[in-house]
């Protein structure tokens, strides 16, 4: 086998197609809240767009919670036996990963840290990319807002409207949850590329301090992951992948990541 694969991505692809329902979602009903405003005076037409909105915010909050409750969690607890799995070359699971990680040491905590720092580096890369997308369109709805404030003869009613879709909905939440997950990310890959650097000069009194090192990453990892719920990009992942995948081998050549340390 020599192409990439991993039981995951079924999964995965499930969560892709959820989270765009739930984004699809959440600007239809933001389309909806304003559009009631402009249609005061027509009664049928407001209550049709009302029972709309009643409906897709139902839809909206069982889809959201369903993936943040239930879904993203069990799958993120599959992810996480694959990745003790390959680390300890331990059958945990029936399920097997092909250039999922990408490096030739012998099973061992060194090996679940180089694991870690590999995810670390292209999660960092991926949660970047996305923060971008997401600054874009948080900056775009705050301008329209502080437009809306400026303008004398906009409605308090629809200055109301857009600050409750802003800032009391999951918008600005979820991307504070992002940019965390993308600086724990960067700083991951910071400290165990230090550890890697410096770990061929460990001596054996020192090897205690290294595997209390190289868990406390991993734990550090997972809570950071468990904490935002974000569900990384898969197709930013698979348009970066050829490109980060270039960079992690250089950096294993760096830092003689192998079999031979």
């Amino acid at each position: 086998m020599s192409e990439r694969q991993d039981s995951l991505d079924k999964h995965y692809a499930i969560i892709e197609k959820l989270n765009t329902s739930t984004s699809r979602l959440f600007w239809f009903n933001a389309a909806l809240s304003i559009g009631v405003f402009f249609v005061n005076d027509y009664l049928l037409v407001k209550n049709i767009i009302l029972g709309v909105f009643i409906l897709s915010t139902l839809c909206y909050f069982i889809i959201d919670n369903y993936l943040s409750i239930f879904k993203i969690p069990q799958v993120e607890e599959k992810r996480r036996v694959h990745l003790l799995t390959n680390s300890f070359n331990v059958p945990l699971d029936n399920e097997r990963t092909n250039k999922y990680y990408n490096n030739d040491l012998e099973p061992s905590l060194l090996k679940l840290g180089a694991n870690i720092f590999e995810n670390s580096l292209f999660a960092k890369r991926v949660t970047h990319e996305m923060a971008i997308r997401e600054r874009i369109k948080v900056g775009i709805f705050i301008v329209i807002f502080v437009v809306a404030i400026l303008l004398r003869t906009t409605e308090m009613e629809l200055i109301s409207i857009l600050a409750q879709t802003l800032f009391a909905s999951t918008l600005i939440p979820a991307y504070l949850r992002l940019e965390v997950l993308h600086y724990k990310n960067r700083a991951m890959f910071d400290c165990l590329y230090d550890i890697f650097l410096f770990q061929k000069q460990r001596t054996t009194e020192n090897d205690e301090k290294l595997s209390a090192k190289l868990l406390d990453c991993f734990v550090k990892y997972e809570s950071a992951k468990a904490y935002s719920g974000v569900k990384q990009d898969s197709k930013i992942f698979h348009k970066i992948n050829p490109e980060v995948s270039q960079e992690w081998e250089e950096i294993k050549r760096n830092l003689n990541i192998g079999t031979n340390l």
